[in-house]
């Protein structure tokens, strides 16, 4: 008994001192793991804070790119615009991948502006052209009097004349920089014109009709483009140009004037038909065009002057040559409207030109100078067109024309194709 108690004395002894040692270890060791998550939650609020100032740094940045990027949008060029689905096609790209921070300019969008202004981003490109227009006019002519203001007493004729054009057309166009483009454009024509006549002999229904055509060059021109101004946030692009025309086509002065022998002797046609103005002229031009997401508005002015020119016959009649001056009347266009990007590849345009033509004067050899009454002419087409692209090189431009004045095309349609290198 007394040794049972001796050992439990000892073991006590030796393990009170020990547990001791023990509990200052554990409580040591907590002290630093306390210390520890201490330090870590400071790091971690430090860090948190630093986020925040960097978040706050950030968005005024993004927000200034995002207003760049709606600039570019409105850019001048097509070449500088970017899409609009440019920041989710950015959010796509991955982490590694390099960032692109302004997207190609859809090929709808080029074809817009290389129809109704200039594309200065594509080095060369060339315009194949294929056009249609068809006008329907007709004349009452009367050669009598007019009795007690109610009877007419003489001969009444209904004149028609019906023409078609046919035009194939090429357009040559190289950009040497981006503010600088030439161009030049060779057409064919083909043309058919029908003139009929009603009442011949005092008969209302003797009809007689005649069709003349032709198959020629029309007159070349070659024009340079400038950009004066890139288009911003606030301004326009604006674009001034210059164009000569040279008469290779075949005038229309000093053709001769057939009478068909129908009875009545009242129907005179021309033995040939013109494809050209047979004068030299410049044109000069301004056009301006501004993005308005998601349209595009364009408008442009031109004057045309025509330089006079003699020939050595400017008479209709097949029995007689006459030298003389012509003084064709010159000539102020104006038009404008929009279109629409309705895809990467599909737009649709809406528009309207106006031409203002003065009177034309003759100067025959010998004699002075006299206008020619009914030269002048105030011509009004509205445009709607469809482009489709293709590929990045190649797109399809449809256009329908109709008049809206007696001295325009009654409906033109056209077909081009542009395709760029």
């Amino acid at each position: 008994m007394y040794t049972l108690f001796l050992r439990t004395l000892l073991a006590t002894s030796i393990f009170l001192p020990i547990s001791s040692v023990l509990q200052a270890a554990t409580d040591q060791e907590l002290t630093q793991l306390r210390a520890q998550i201490i330090s870590m939650q400071q790091q971690l609020e430090a860090q948190a804070t630093a986020l925040r100032e960097m978040s706050a740094r950030i968005e005024p940045l993004v927000s200034k790119s995002q207003t760049k990027t709606t600039t570019r949008s409105k850019a001048p060029s097509p070449q500088a615009a970017p899409q609009s689905n440019s920041r989710t096609a950015a959010a796509n790209v991955s982490e590694n991948s390099p960032v692109i921070k302004e997207a190609p300019v859809s090929k709808s969008t080029e074809t817009v502006y290389q129809e109704q202004h200039a594309l200065f981003n594509r080095k060369f490109s060339l315009d194949t052209g294929l056009s249609y227009s068809y006008s329907d006019r007709r004349d009452l002519f009367l050669n009598g009097f007019l009795a007690l203001d109610a009877i007419f007493l003489g001969n009444i004729s209904v004149d028609s004349i019906k023409a078609e054009t046919l035009t194939l057309d090429f357009t040559g166009r190289y950009s040497p920089t981006n503010r600088l483009q030439f161009d030049i454009n060779i057409p064919f024509l083909k043309r058919k014109t029908t003139f009929s006549s009603v009442g011949a002999g005092f008969s209302s229904s003797s009809v007689t009709e005649a069709s003349v055509t032709a198959n020629e060059l029309g007159d070349i021109s070659a024009g340079v483009f400038y950009r004066l101004i890139p288009e911003s946030y606030e301004r326009a692009d604006t674009v001034i140009s210059l164009r000569v025309k040279a008469p290779t086509g075949k005038e229309p002065y000093g053709i001769k004037f057939l009478t068909i022998n129908d009875g009545g002797q009242n129907l005179n046609v021309p033995t040939q038909l013109p494809t050209g103005n047979g004068v030299w002229a410049a044109t000069a031009g301004i056009s301006f065009i501004k993005t308005v997401d998601p349209a595009i508005l364009y408008t442009n002015f031109a004057y045309t002057f025509n330089f006079e020119d003699k020939f050595s016959d400017i008479s209709s009649d097949p029995t007689l040559k006459q030298a003389g001056e012509i003084n064709l009347g010159n000539q102020l266009s104006l038009g404008g409207g929009m279109a629409f990007a309705l895809s990467e590849k599909l737009s649709l345009s809406l528009g309207y030109t106006h031409q203002l033509s003065e009177r034309s004067s003759v100067n025959v050899e010998g004699s002075s100078s006299q206008d020619i009454n009914g030269s002048d002419a105030r011509s009004g087409v509205v445009n709607f067109g469809v482009t489709y692209g293709f590929a990045d090189n190649l797109a399809l431009q449809v256009g329908l024309g109709l008049g809206v004045t007696p001295d325009a095309p009654d409906v033109r349609i056209g077909f081009n194709l542009p395709y760029s290198f």
